[in-house]
């Protein structure tokens, strides 16, 4: 079904993608491979019993896979593993590293539900945050 809907949305030939969930302590990571190969990853960090931490969203090899849906896929499989496990509130940082895709970034979070709040000055190396509660 998500290999007939990758293809359904996104018109390229068909790739058979899997996405999993792996928690080591309070590491928590969700990964997409693609035909076998890793293809992107969410980095989170399991901060309480309700509460989790997204980190980082990286996508490997070059720009050609972004924009291709494999961030929505694991956010998706995020949201589930957290209502599934009692999770109520997931929150991260903007970082100004990614100034540069604001707008696409932003674009992403609202669509899951998040708000975005920006710092009244830049606080380490974010200049905002995010947060969701489920």
């Amino acid at each position: 079904m998500l290999n007939k809907l990758w293809e359904v949305l996104f018109k390229r030939k068909p790739e058979e993608i899997a996405v999993s969930v792996e928690k080591d302590g309070f590491g928590l990571w969700i990964k997409l491979a693609a035909n076998n190969q890793l293809r992107a990853r969410m980095d989170c960090v399991i901060e309480s019993d309700t509460t989790i931490l997204i980190g980082d969203i990286r996508h490997y090899k070059e720009n050609s896979h972004y924009n291709r849906g494999y961030g929505s896929l694991m956010m998706e499989e995020l949201l589930g593993y957290a209502k599934e496990n009692g999770f109520s509130y997931i929150h991260g940082n903007l970082a100004q590293v990614d100034l540069d895709h604001k707008e696409r970034l932003h674009h992403f979070y609202r669509k899951f539900g998040f708000i975005i709040s920006a710092y009244p000055e830049p606080q380490d190396s974010y200049y905002g945050k995010i947060e969701l509660n489920l």
